[in-house]
């Protein structure tokens, strides 16, 4: 069931000035460009406001938010938000990222988009200071897809609860180069929906026949095209052993936030892989605090705006409220299970991943391939 979210009549100013911001420059005078984010949520409440305002204020203009067995108000608050549509998903055997993509291919919102992402609410797109929103980042490029890459961010030390964004809280990250793990070469897109392709995919759409329809044309972080081999290989959803162009775009991923959020994340679980862990395997592969990136502060102004705008609407604060207040009860609950709190304490104790050095790095990635290939 689909369930459109519409704001009541006596706040459509509002909501204009909310959709207005982010605007500036040229994108005010250009033909507006519809831009769709397509997420997946669980349990996200506290989370969810500040993700959508960051990127309304960048220049998305819908968000098609599906949902999966909520908790913790999420649901509530998703509805009190203009231009979000909230999709409930039924129960399936796929786990419910796939269902909803799937789904979401043929939804209003992302056929009639011009270009669309699926982005995660604990992934944030970071634009060069230079550029001064989404629209602007597109007319760059001449591109069907544009490569986000991934930059892990650690816990920077945090390990309770807070109400401060979390763009603002987490500014301790991998380096630029990371090497190893090769996780930390994955990479997001943001697409034309009338480029060659022809179905949603977690981290890069699915391509039509090429034969037919051409390779995409397809951009890295700095605007440069990739090597053909790229944009033939559907599957290639890393840039492992290779350097990284970052210059115009990036993805920040705060997968990991505090200790007692990584809690909770590991309550809730993957929404592509639910079988698996979200362990102290999982927080030592992307607790990242090797250096400092502070790059997305340039978007906190004009992101405090919308939200601002959004706390404005009736019934969001205490909505949120009820989201922070459900998550800081459900972390109690797990501190008196003995095998969650020990893991708890694995996390403090494990303070931050390490940046190996270039030789060991390249060792393991051998390593691995051969490993890899003898099975």
């Amino acid at each position: 069931m689909i369930v459109s979210i519409l704001a009541k009549e006596g706040l459509k100013r509002k909501e204009k000035l909310i959709r207005c911001a982010g605007k500036t420059g040229r994108e005010g005078n250009r033909r507006h460009m519809k831009i769709t984010l397509v997420t997946t949520m669980r349990n996200e409440g506290p989370h969810l406001l500040e993700w959508i305002a960051h990127h309304r204020a960048a220049g998305v203009t819908d968000f098609l938010v599906y949902t999966n067995d909520c908790e913790d108000g999420s649901e509530a608050l998703l509805k009190l938000l203009p231009d979000v549509v909230h999709v409930p998903l039924e129960d399936g055997k796929k786990p419910p990222q796939w269902r909803a993509l799937k789904a979401a291919w043929d939804h209003p919102l992302v056929a009639g988009a011009d270009w669309i992402a699926c982005v995660d609410c604990d992934e944030f797109i970071n634009i060069n200071s230079s550029i001064s929103s989404i629209p602007d980042l597109i007319e760059k490029v001449e591109a069907d897809m544009i490569l986000l890459p991934w930059r892990l961010f650690g816990h920077a030390g945090q390990v309770g609860f807070s109400d401060a964004p979390t763009t603002e809280r987490f500014t301790r990250a991998a380096p630029e180069t990371l090497l190893y793990p090769a996780i930390g070469s994955y990479f997001k897109t943001l697409f034309r929906r009338r480029g060659p392709f022809r179905q949603l995919g977690v981290h890069r759409p699915k391509q039509k026949n090429a034969d037919r329809h051409g390779l995409p044309r397809i951009v890295d972080g700095s605007g440069a095209a990739v090597p053909d081999s790229l944009a033939a290989n559907e599957g290639q959803i890393m840039l492992w052993g290779q350097p990284i162009a970052r210059d115009l775009v990036q993805l920040n991923h705060y997968s990991v936030r505090s200790a007692a959020e990584f809690m909770l994340k590991r309550g809730r679980g993957l929404p592509n892989h639910q079988q698996k862990q979200v362990d102290l395997t999982y927080w030592v592969e992307r607790n990242f605090n090797t250096v400092e990136d502070r790059s997305i502060a340039h978007m906190s102004a004009a992101t405090q705006k919308v939200l601002q705008q959004f706390m404005a609407l009736e019934g969001v604060s205490d909505a949120l409220d009820a989201c922070r207040n459900w998550h800081r009860q459900r972390f109690a609950d797990m501190m008196e299970e003995p095998e969650e709190l020990k893991l708890y304490g694995r996390l403090l104790l494990a303070e931050g991943a390490a940046h190996l050095p270039e030789a060991v790095a390249l060792d393991l990635i051998r390593r691995y391939g051969r490993a890899h290939g003898s099975n």
